[in-house]
Formats: structure tokens, sequence, C-alpha cells
């Protein structure tokens, strides 16, 4: 084999060598994009791990797990932990009954 065509072996190896790392680097994206965790729809408060409906902000008075609701919504809260820490959520619903029914007024986040 003269030197050229070794070259030219070794570059064609390289070149492979190049493709299927980048085909790899691509799907593990790919796989990344798809299976992390989506935000919730609206949660534009920023919080850690609430999913929130509402982007208005319940109003309170001292301290925000004390949040209030306009007339005719009604609390619902819960819990949800991130990063070691467990956060209070706390949305305004139509709903007497559930969290997960809308409308809501508006929604709330605080370390609990």
């Amino acid at each position: 084999m003269t030197p050229t065509e070794t070259a030219v072996l070794t570059d064609r190896r390289r070149s492979r060598r190049f493709a299927l790392m980048g085909a790899a680097s691509s799907v593990v994206a790919g796989l990344a994009t798809v299976l992390k965790a989506s935000p919730a729809v609206a949660d534009c408060l920023g919080s850690p791990c609430c999913s929130l409906a509402s982007c208005t902000r319940c109003h309170y008075q001292v301290e925000p797990d004390r949040y209030t609701c306009p007339s005719g919504y009604y609390r619902t809260f819960w819990t949800c932990t991130s990063g070691g820490r467990t956060y209070g959520c706390g949305e305004c619903s139509k709903s007497k009954t559930t969290c997960w029914s809308g409308p809501f007024a508006c929604s709330i986040w605080y370390v609990w």
C-alpha cells in the first residue's frame, strides 16, 4: 500500500468517526429534548415544581401562605418538593373540590 493510499484510508476512517460522533450527539440531544420535563403551560411565575395555571399572582397580607381569593373563587393548595426543598403552591379556582379544574383567578408559590 502506498503512502497516498494509507493517507486516504486514514482520512476516510477519521471522517466516519466524526460522522458517527455527530449522529450520536444528535440522537442524545434529541432524546434530552423529548424527555426533559416540560413546564406548565402558564407557569410564568417561575415556581420550581408547582405547575401553576395562572400568570396572575394571588394577593396576600403578611405571608404568601395567607393568600386571598376574589369573590366566587376558592383556595386550593398543595406542596411539592424540588432540590430538597418543599414549596407551598396555591391557586384560586372556581371549583370547590379539585385543584385541577379552572378557571383560575390567580396562583402563588412560596417556600414551605
